[in-house]
C-alpha cells in the first residue's frame, strides 16, 4: 500500500485518483444543490423562468471563468489551485441559508460556479494529458461515472432531506472540503499549464475551430444536462410527482450516467468517437419525448428518465476523449477550456428557454427542448462525419 501511494512508477494513477474525486465531490454536491436550489426558488418565486434563470447564472460564471482558466494555470501549481477552489467553494456554500433572497442566491451560485470550473477545466486537461491514448474515453468515463455516481449520491441525500430546511447546503460544504484530502495526499505529476500563447482566448478558438465536433458535444451536453438537474424536480412537480418520487427521478438519472459512461467509452474507443457521438444524439433525441407520454407512471418513466440521462452523459466523456485525439501537453488546457466555455453556453441558454417553454405550453416544455437540442447535434455531427470523409 506505502508503495503505491509514493513509488513514482504510480505517479500517473495517483494523478488520475485526484482528478477523477475532484470530479466524485463536485458530483455529490451538484446532485444536492441543483434540486435543492430550484425547488427553493419555485416556493419563493412560483416561477419556471427565473428558476431556469438562477440555473442560467452558474452557466454563466463558466462562460465567464473557462476563458481564464489556462492563463491561471501559469500562475500557481495546478494542485495549489484546485485546494483553493475546493476550500472557497465550501465557503460561499454555507451562505444560501443565511441570504435566503433571490438576488443573493444569484451572486452565490454564479460565484460557486466560477470556482468549479477551474476544478473542471483543471481536473479535465490533467486526466488527458496522463492517460493512454488508446484508453482515453474509458479513462474519461471513468470520470464521467465518478461524476454521474456523485450526482446519484447526491440525489439520494437530496430525497433524505427537507428542501425546506438548510442542513443540505452545510453538508455540500463539508463535501467540498472533504474533496481538498485527495488532491494534497496523492502526491504524482500536475497537470501542465500552456505556454504564455496557448492560455489566451485565441488559443481557445482555435481549438474549437479545429475540433467543432468534440466543441459542439460539450455545448450540447451542458444543456441537457442542466435542464435535467435544475428543472426535472420543477416538471415532476408540475405533472404531480410526490417529492420522494422526484428524488427518485434524479437518482434515476444520475444512476443512467454512472451505467452507460464506461461502456461507451470503450466502444469510442475500439471503433470511432464520433460515429458513437452521433448514435449518443440520436438516441437521446428520442427518449425525452418517451419520457412525457409515459407520464407520471413511475414504471415507465423512471427506465425512460435512467436511458435518456445515461446516453446523453456520453457526449461528455466521449467528447472529452476526440478532443484529447487533437491536442497534446499544455495546449489540452486551452482546448479544454473552449469545451468547458461551449459546456456553459449550453447550460446559459438552455435553461432560460426551457423554463419559459414550461411556462408557456406546460410540462412538455421541457421535454420538446431536451429533443430539440439532442436533434440538432445529430444534424451537425452527421455533416461533419459526412465533410471529413468526403477530404
Amino acid at each position: 500500500m506505502t508503495t503505491l501511494l509514493t513509488d513514482i512508477r504510480y505517479g500517473n494513477i495517483r494523478a488520475l485518483i485526484a482528478a477523477i474525486s475532484c470530479a466524485g465531490v463536485c458530483g455529490i454536491v451538484f446532485g444536492l444543490s441543483m434540486p435543492l436550489i430550484s425547488l427553493r426558488l419555485e416556493f419563493m418565486t412560483g416561477s419556471g423562468l427565473l428558476v431556469g434563470l438562477n440555473g442560467a447564472a452558474a452557466a454563466l460564471s463558466t462562460l465567464i471563468m473557462a476563458p481564464l482558466v489556462p492563463r491561471l494555470m501559469t500562475l500557481a501549481p495546478a494542485r495549489r489551485i484546485l485546494v483553493a477552489a475546493l476550500a472557497g467553494a465550501a465557503a460561499l456554500f454555507v451562505f444560501f441559508p443565511v441570504w435566503e433572497n433571490v438576488t443573493g442566491w444569484f451572486v452565490l451560485r454564479f460565484t460557486v460556479g466560477c470556482l468549479m470550473t477551474v476544478v473542471f477545466v483543471i481536473s479535465e486537461s490533467w486526466i488527458n494529458q496522463v492517460v493512454s491514448p488508446e484508453r482515453r474515453a474509458f479513462m474519461l468515463g471513468v470520470y464521467g461515472t465518478a461524476l454521474a455516481g456523485g450526482f446519484g449520491i447526491g440525489g439520494l441525500l437530496f430525497a433524505a432531506f427537507d428542501p425546506e430546511g438548510d442542513m443540505g447546503f452545510y453538508v455540500g460544504a463539508a463535501i467540498f472540503l472533504a474533496g481538498i484530502l485527495p488532491v494534497t495526499a496523492l502526491r504524482g505529476p500536475q497537470a501542465v499549464a500552456p505556454d504564455r500563447e496557448g492560455s489566451s482566448l485565441g488559443a481557445m478558438l482555435n481549438a474549437a475551430r479545429s475540433a467543432p465536433a468534440a466543441i459542439l458535444a460539450g455545448l450540447a451536453f451542458g444543456a441537457l444536462e442542466t435542464l435535467a438537474f435544475s428543472l426535472l424536480p420543477v416538471y415532476g412537480e408540475r405533472i404531480g410527482l410526490a417529492h420522494t418520487m422526484i428524488g427518485m427521478v434524479m437518482v434515476a438519472a444520475a444512476l443512467g450516467a454512472l451505467t452507460f459512461q464506461i461502456p461507451l467509452g470503450f466502444i469510442a474507443d475500439k471503433t470511432d468517437r464520433r460515429a458513437t457521438l452521433f448514435w449518443i444524439a440520436a438516441i437521446a433525441t428520442f427518449t425525452p419525448l418517451a419520457a412525457g407520454l409515459a407520464g407520471s407512471t413511475a414504471i415507465f418513466l423512471l427506465p425512460l428518465i435512467f436511458i435518456q440521462a445515461g446516453v446523453a452523459s456520453g457526449l461528455y466523456s466521449v467528447g472529452l476523449s476526440l478532443l484529447g485525439e487533437r491536442f497534446t501537453g499544455g495546449a489540452i488546457a486551452a482546448a479544454n477550456a473552449g469545451f468547458i466555455f461551449a459546456y456553459g453556453l449550453g447550460s446559459f441558454a438552455g435553461p432560460p428557454v426551457a423554463g419559459g417553454a414550461m411556462d408557456a405550453i406546460g410540462p412538455w416544455g421541457l421535454l420538446w427542448t431536451l429533443s430539440a437540442i439532442s436533434g440538432a447535434y445529430v444534424i451537425v455531427v452527421g455533416l461533419r462525419s459526412l465533410t471529413a470523409s468526403a477530404k
